[in-house]
């Protein structure tokens, strides 16, 4: 295959984008795009070479897969290597534990999988993965396991149909990427089938320069530069990818590597010194950015500056250098080259995989490895953790109202009844404890993602079953003889999301505002009116990272008893929307507690969310037991109050927000 200059340069093109959308550079919020142009470059350059060396003679399906080890694993082996003692000393269990999983997938070429269950890629937490770029390499290596073998098998049956079949497939997965940008957009993101069509697409540019269609173009080359310029300053994370949007990028390459011949404005852009050696380069680069930044946003206490991501950005081509240059090379070079045995490459490759997933599992099973932290960390972590104790999971399923082995003191006389999501289920074993001394027992009916509104529900997958699960409460509870119900959950959460299922209908927010009131309004009303007491446990201060394992990175760095506050004023702002529609119901049978009551003022201006080493946030949402415990106790004053009222009324615990 001849050499092409400008593709080096767009590889660089291609590779700086994401290295600047990941260090934080708002100005670059499509930079993620280049991944897709990347597709696109591999598409056209795996065809090529397959595609000529077939024409003559000497294609073969082990050599394929020799070159692709030789390309991909060493420089892969070397990042994940260096990863590893960064974990070890600076990485809490739980991250520790997602590390190890990260590794599994990584050596099974899985990587796209494991993130598609476990992180969304343009999450605030997915800057601290260290491996999460990996999802890209598995997507190309399953490309490589499919793609020759379907090309062997048109060219051994009907070589002539290879381009229409290339096309067809093409536009079947371009198709199924639209729709499942909308239907499951996490998938979409990261699985093959909604990705195909990228790497078809450069397939196509090769089959079409085969033809002879080698024509340079100086308006079309320049029009494909701007359209991925275009996507790179003007996309988003909000910019549904793959799509058809993502035509716009993967287009402007097909116009790229068509019309950029020799001669033309982009191709001697491209052709540059600089866009050539980071071009070259950018496979190693591409590996050493993302753990560079994320171990450092995993060591800093708050998010590091812009200037340290820019340095680290730099920082990352000059160790993509050095890899290209003395790991990369060595192993791909025709003369001298390491391990030159096919037989030694695969041995060595299969025992390094080995070793990664036997570690990775092991990390997995100890739940992240924890004797690897001082004592007083470990304890602190183990006390500070969140019950999930009876939280119901999507796609677990219940049998019936009242779960029984979630009723707690059930031997009391009367029983409470605690309803909501997972931070519902954080509360659950400081009320019980509190309600036992009152001989009160506690039926805990919580669901994760499930905020206890009937009617709606938020979008994702999690929270497919909260219509079904909220009614089979409210009924069950209307029809028992719980006299009080603790309703809490992550309302800032569920209030601020950008669209809503009505009843089996997607609604976006904007259409939603008086809708939620009335479905906050029925839920409240239809327990109300059967008796029941109802306590709206209010929006609490929230972390903008894990709280605990910021608390337990202070300890590790000599601080013995951190305190981790944020400004009263940001929660207030951020926790309004939820409060004026907790306000909204006016029943008299409502009691309502604020934890920000208990959290805010201590300090002027500001929310705890830890103090003097006892962290009351686990993650950034769910209460520990120290939270639990404080919140709790301010539970029981509100029904004290109650209690004693000479006539039942709404308990005023903040009178700024509450009648």
């Amino acid at each position: 295959m001849i050499y092409r200059r400008e593709i080096d340069g767009l590889r660089a093109a291609a590779v700086m984008p994401v290295i600047l959308f990941h260090a934080g550079f708002s100005f670059f919020s499509g930079g993620f795009i280049g991944v897709d142009v990347f597709f696109v470059i591999s598409g056209f350059l795996i065809t090529s070479i397959i595609l000529e060396e077939m024409r003559n003679g000497t294609f073969s399906l082990a050599a394929f897969y020799e070159r692709r080890a030789r390309r991909l694993l060493p420089a892969l082996f070397l990042v994940i290597l260096c990863c590893l003692p960064f974990a070890w000393f600076w990485v809490m269990p739980e991250e520790f534990r997602a590390f190890s999983d990260s590794l599994i997938a990584t050596s099974l070429s899985g990587a796209n999988f494991l993130f598609w269950f476990e992180s969304g890629y343009f999450a605030p937490e997915a800057g601290g993965v260290p491996l999460l770029h990996l999802w890209s390499l598995a997507v190309e290596e399953q490309y490589y396991m499919f793609f020759p073998l379907l090309v062997m098998f048109m060219c051994k049956r009907r070589r002539n149909w290879l381009f229409a079949a290339l096309v067809v497939i093409a536009c079947a997965s371009l198709a199924y990427s639209e729709w499942a940008s909308r239907a499951f957009p996490s998938a979409n993101f990261y699985l093959l089938p909604s990705r195909a069509w990228e790497f078809l697409v450069g397939s196509i540019c090769s089959l079409l320069e085969m033809k002879g269609q080698k024509r340079g173009s100086n308006p079309l080359s320049l029009l494909g530069f701007c359209m991925i310029a275009f996507s790179v300053f003007y996309f988003d994370e909000t910019s549904a990818i793959p799509s058809t949007l993502a035509l716009v990028p993967v287009v402007g390459t097909m116009f790229v590597l068509l019309f950029a011949q020799q001669g033309t404005l982009v191709a001697a852009l491209l052709s540059t010194r600089v866009f050539i050696t980071v071009g070259k380069i950018s496979y190693s680069v591409y590996l050493w950015h993302q753990p560079l930044f994320a171990f450092a946003r995993i060591r800093s206490i708050d998010p590091p500056p812009i200037t340290e991501m820019a340095v680290l950005a730099c920082f990352s081509l000059v160790l993509g250098y050095l890899s290209w240059r003395f790991v990369e090379q060595p192993f791909r070079r025709s003369r001298h080259r390491l391990l030159p045995s096919r037989r030694g490459l695969a041995a060595s490759a299969s025992v390094i995989l080995a070793a990664l997933t036997a570690f990775g599992l092991y990390g997995h099973d100890t739940r992240g490895i924890p004797w690897r932290l001082p004592e007083p960390i470990k304890k602190f972590i183990a006390e500070s953790e969140w019950s999930k104790n009876c939280l119901i999971e999507s796609g677990s399923g219940w049998d019936e109202m009242p779960i029984k082995s979630c009723i707690f003191n059930g031997g009391h006389a009367q029983t409470y009844a605690i309803l909501g999501d997972s931070l519902a289920s954080a509360l659950t074993p400081a009320l019980t404890s509190r309600l036992d001394g009152m001989d009160i027992g506690l039926q805990q009916i919580t669901h994760s993602f499930c905020a206890p509104v009937v009617d709606v529900s938020m979008v994702p997958r999690s929270a497919r079953e909260c219509g079904a699960f909220n009614a089979a409460a409210i009924d069950y509870l209307i029809n028992s003889k719980v006299k009080t119900v603790f309703l809490a959950a992550s309302w800032q959460v569920f209030f601020e999301q950008s669209r809503y299922v009505f009843k089996g209908e997607e609604v976006a927010t904007s259409d939603v505002s008086q809708r939620l009131r009335d479905a906050f309004d029925k839920t409240v009303g239809q327990l109300t009116s059967a008796g029941i007491r109802v306590v709206i446990i209010y929006p609490h201060p929230r972390g903008d990272t894990e709280i605990a394992a910021k608390v337990a990175k202070l300890m590790h760095k000599g601080l013995p008893a951190p305190t981790v506050t944020i400004a009263e004023d940001e929660f207030r702002q951020q926790s309004s929307p939820s409060y004026a529609y907790l306000d909204d119901p006016k029943d008299r049978e409502i009691l309502r507690v604020d934890p920000a009551r208990i959290f805010c003022g201590i300090e002027a201006g500001r929310c705890d969310l830890a103090r003097d080493g006892r962290a009351f946030i686990f993650d950034k949402v769910h209460f520990t037991p120290a939270g639990a415990d404080a919140v709790a106790d301010e539970i029981l004053i509100a029904l004290k109050r109650d209690d004693m009222a000479a006539e039942p009324g709404v308990a005023a615990l903040s009178s700024g927000h509450f009648q």
